[in-house]
Order: structure tokens, then sequence, then C-alpha cells
């Protein structure tokens, strides 16, 4: 398959570009032009790319507030709750600073 492909161009006048209906015979093409095919890749090729923002941080049934204040009533401390929820400390501080 070749890279070029070749392109039929009218040179019109305004008062011709006025009065062109889609369809229109134009005649003779003024000049052909050999451009360079543009391809675009196969997008089902490429690697499937990340949803999200940023440093792609989700949060799967992310604790909220409410629960936290929940535990903490019940008496358990930090590493506790994080344990509970299956979670890291880093990320039970993270959820607390965002709350």
């Amino acid at each position: 398959m070749s890279r070029y492909d070749k392109v039929k161009v009218w040179q019109l006048t305004p008062e011709q570009i006025a009065n062109y209906k889609p369809g229109m015979d134009l005649g003779e093409p003024d000049r052909i032009e050999k451009v360079k095919l543009v391809t675009f890749p196969d997008f089902d090729l490429l690697p499937k790319q990340r949803n999200g923002r940023g440093r792609g941080i989700r949060i799967k049934g992310r604790m909220t507030s409410q629960e936290y204040e929940m535990q903490r009533r019940r008496g358990l401390n930090d590493v506790q709750i994080a344990d509970l929820y299956g979670i890291k400390l880093d990320t039970l501080q993270f959820y607390k600073g965002t709350w």
C-alpha cells in the first residue's frame, strides 16, 4: 500500500462557491496533488489506559467520616480501624485528611 494518494483540486471563484450545490459537476480538476496519507493507530491493539486522573488513586468502598467516628466511639484506635476495613494506616490517615 502506498503512503501517498492523489487528490483532485478545483480552484473556484467566489461566485462559483456561492452557487455550488453538493454533488454538482465541477468539470476537470485544476490540478492533481500527491499527498501523504495519515494513518491512525488501531486503538484496540494499544495498551488500555487507566481511568481517572492524577496519580491514578482509586478508592474502593471508601470509609466515611461517620463510619470512622462510630468505630472510635466503640473504643478502637486508628490501627485497629485500618485492620477492620482492610486498609493501610497511611490510607486511613489520607481519608481523615480529606474529610
